[in-house]
C-alpha cells in the first residue's frame, strides 16, 4: 500500500512538474524524479519538490535589504529565521539554507522586524508611504481586518512574478481567499505556522490494543472513519481510575479535547464552511446548511452524552493525554514534538468525516496561523514579487521536507502508517473566506460557542448572528472589490 500511494502521489506531483519544466532549463536538469520512480518504485519526495521550477528571472538587487514584518513570539521568530546560523537542528538549518539560497541568488539581505503588533506597524508604514517592509505575516483574522483598509497589494494583479498555480500555495487557499480573482492575503509554505498548527487526531496505541479497537489505520484508509465510528469506539473506553465513583479529570477516557478551536475544526472536517464560492467568484454564506443543525446535535451528544468523552477548557485535556489516560485527542501537529518522549506509542489520523459519502477527510489550521501580505507602500512590486515567490518556493523545497519528512514523519511519529496518514491530513487542509474575514463577529466561532456551553440551541444562536453576518460579509466583498477602483 505504501508503494502504491507513494507512486500515486508522485504522479500527481510530477504531472505539473513536467509541464512547468518543459520550456525551462531550470534546476530540474540535475535530477530525474521520473527515472527515480521507475527504477526504485518509490520516488524521493524531496527530489520531486526540487524539480518544480519557480520560473523566476535572473536578477541582482545589489544588496537590497528585504525586511519581513512578523510577530515576536519565539516560534514565529524561528519560522522566519533572519540572522540565524546553522545549529545542527534539522528545521533550523533548513530555514537558514532557505534564506541563504534566496539571499545569494538575488544578492539581497533578509532581515526581520518582530513586534507584538505587526498590523499597527504596517499601518504606520502605509500612512507614511514607507517601503521598509517587503512582506508581512500575522494572525490570519487580524490580517483579514487590515486588508479592508487597502493596506495590501493584490496577489493576482500587482505581483507579476507570483504564480498562484504553483504548489507552494496551500490547499484551497487561492480560491478561498479571493473575490473575482482578487486576493490581498495568501497562504503559502513560507507561513510555516500553517503546517505547525494543523489539527489532527492522536491515538494511544496501547489503549487501542487493550480495548481491542481494531485497525484504525485501515478504517481511515478505507474511507470509513466517520463521527459515528468515533462515537461508537469512544463509548467503550472509560474507567474510574481513582475509584471515587465519579468520572473526573483523573480518570481514563476514550476521547478528550478542548471545546474551542479543536471543536471549530469539526465544521471543516464535516465539509461545512462558513462561505463557499458562487458562480462568478463571489463568496456567499452557506454555513446554515441542512446538515448544520445535525452537526451541532451530533457533536454535543458526542462531547457530553458519551460517557467516554471528556471535553474541557484550555489545558484540561493535556494531562489526560500526556499521562496515558485517553485513547483519542484532538491536537495540533506541533504538539507531537513534545510527545516524542512518551512511554506509550501513539499514532496520528485525520478528524473523522461526517459520513462515508463525504469524498475526503478535511481539517483546518488553528486560526493563530500566519498568512502573508505585501504592503501597498512597496516601491517596487516586481522585486517584492520575485523575492516572496522565491521564499515560498524554497520553503516548499527545503523547509517543508525538513519539517514534514524528517521531523514529523521520523522524529515525532512512531510507525509507517502514520507517515501515510500525515499526507492525507495535510492534503485535507482547508481555508474559508468566512473564517478569515469574520472579524471576530461570531458565525465562524458559533460551533465553538455552542460546544463550550453544552448547548444545542443552534437555530436561536444562528438567528441572533445571521443578519449582522450577512451585512458584514457583503461589506467585506464590496470593500475588497472596491479596492481595485
Amino acid at each position: 500500500m505504501k508503494k502504491i500511494l507513494a507512486l500515486l502521489l508522485a504522479a500527481a506531483i510530477l504531472l505539473p512538474v513536467m509541464a512547468s519544466c518543459s520550456d525551462s532549463t531550470g534546476e530540474a536538469a540535475g535530477t530525474d524524479p521520473v527515472s527515480t520512480a521507475v527504477e526504485t518504485g518509490e520516488p524521493d519526495p524531496s527530489e520531486v519538490r526540487k524539480a518544480v521550477s519557480d520560473d523566476l528571472p535572473d536578477a541582482d538587487y545589489e544588496g537590497y535589504v528585504f525586511t519581513v514584518l512578523a510577530r515576536d513570539r519565539d516560534d514565529f521568530v524561528k519560522d522566519i529565521g533572519a540572522g540565524t546560523e546553522e545549529t545542527g537542528d534539522v528545521i533550523v538549518d533548513a530555514i537558514y539554507r532557505r534564506n541563504a539560497t534566496v539571499a545569494e541568488r538575488f544578492n539581497i539581505v533578509i532581515e526581520a522586524f518582530h513586534t507584538a503588533e505587526p498590523i499597527a506597524k504596517l499601518r504606520q508604514a502605509v500612512q507614511a508611504n514607507d517601503d521598509t517592509y517587503g512582506v508581512m505575516l500575522d494572525h490570519v483574522i487580524n490580517m483579514g481586518s487590515a486588508a479592508l483598509d487597502g493596506n495590501y497589494l493584490d496577489w493576482y494583479d500587482d505581483l507579476p512574478y507570483v504564480n498562484l498555480d504553483k504548489p507552494w500555495y496551500i490547499g484551497n487557499a487561492v480560491d478561498a481567499l479571493s473575490v473575482e480573482n482578487h486576493a490581498y492575503l495568501m497562504a503559502g509554505e513560507y507561513c510555516l505556522s500553517i503546517l505547525r498548527f494543523t489539527y489532527c487526531m492522536y491515538f494511544n496505541k496501547q489503549i487501542a490494543e487493550n480495548y481491542n479497537i481494531g485497525d484504525l489505520y485501515g478504517i481511515v484508509m478505507d474511507g470509513k472513519w466517520t463521527i459515528d465510528q468515533l462515537d461508537s469506539i469512544v463509548k467503550q473506553v472509560h474507567e474510574d481510575l481513582d475509584g471515587n465513583g465519579v468520572m473526573n479529570e483523573l480518570d481514563m477516557y476514550g476521547f478528550t479535547t478542548d471545546y474551542y478551536s479543536a471543536a471549530v475544526t469539526y465544521q471543516y472536517a464535516f465539509d461545512n464552511p462558513v462561505m463557499t464560492k458562487k458562480e462568478g467568484g463571489i463568496p456567499e454564506m452557506t454555513y446554515n446548511s441542512p446538515k448544520m443543525p445535525d452537526i451541532v446535535d451530533t457533536l454535543i451528544d458526542f462531547f457530553y452524552a458519551n460517557e467516554g468523552s471528556y471535553p474541557g477548557d484550555w489545558g484540561v485535556s493535556g494531562p489526560i493525554w500526556q499521562e496515558g489516560r485517553a485513547l483519542f485527542l484532538n491536537g495540533l501537529f506541533s504538539s507531537s514534538e513534545s510527545y516524542r518522549d512518551f512511554d506509550f506509542d501513539f499514532g496520528i489520523i485525520p478528524y473523522p468525516k461526517w459520513d462515508e459519502n463525504q469524498d475526503s477527510y478535511y481539517t483546518m489550521s488553528d486560526g493563530a496561523h500566519d498568512v502573508m501580505a505585501v504592503p501597498i507602500s512597496s516601491s517596487n512590486p516586481k522585486r517584492s514579487s520575485v523575492i516572496v515567490e522565491a521564499l515560498n518556493a524554497e520553503s516548499y523545497k527545503q523547509v517543508i521536507p525538513a519539517y514534514y519528512e524528517t521531523a514529523l514523519k521520523v522524529k515525532y511519529t512512531r510507525d509507517d502508517e502514520s507517515v501515510l496518514v500525515l499526507d492525507m491530513v495535510l492534503d485535507g487542509r482547508t481555508f474559508d473566506f468566512g473564517y478569515v474575514y469574520d472579524g471576530w463577529q461570531g458565525v465562524a466561532f458559533l460551533l465553538q460557542n455552542l460546544t463550550s456551553t453544552n448547548s444545542k440551541d443552534y437555530a436561536s444562536a444562528f438567528a441572533g448572528l445571521e443578519k449582522n453576518a450577512i451585512t458584514r460579509y457583503e461589506k467585506v466583498v464590496d470593500t475588497l472589490l472596491g479596492l481595485e477602483d
